[in-house]
């Protein structure tokens, strides 16, 4: 809970204001408020969160870490997360409406028998 609390101050506080706010949401580049709510949005923010921290340490990651983060991590991510049929195709479509539509529950059948 811990990490997803960190990941949520980092979306919120870092991600949001400086990279989904430049682009205003739309039908062709969603956003949803709640995020947290599409496990698919949470896996792929995690994996860009994870990257961002390993290649903002340029000591270690080297001087054009940043630079490749953006390009082989963010662009990536938000192109995905913000695709017309991403997780969020049905959310926050317009700027001053915040609507939400939390992904469909998948049904997983066991086949093994167990």
């Amino acid at each position: 809970m811990v990490e997803l609390a960190q990941l949520t101050t980092w979306v919120n506080g870092f991600l949001v204001p400086v990279y989904v706010t430049s682009r205003i949401p739309s039908s062709r580049s969603p956003w949803c408020a709640r995020w947290w709510e599409h496990p698919e949005a949470i896996g792929r923010l995690h994996a860009l969160w994870l990257a961002y921290q390993a290649m903002s340490d340029t000591d270690g990651a080297g001087i054009t870490a940043p630079h490749e983060w953006h390009r082989d991590h963010l662009d990536p991510a938000l192109a995905s997360l913000r695709a017309p049929d991403g997780p969020f195709s049905g959310c926050m479509t317009k700027p001053h409406q915040d609507t939400h539509n939390p992904p469909p529950e998948v049904t997983v059948v066991d086949h093994t028998g167990v």
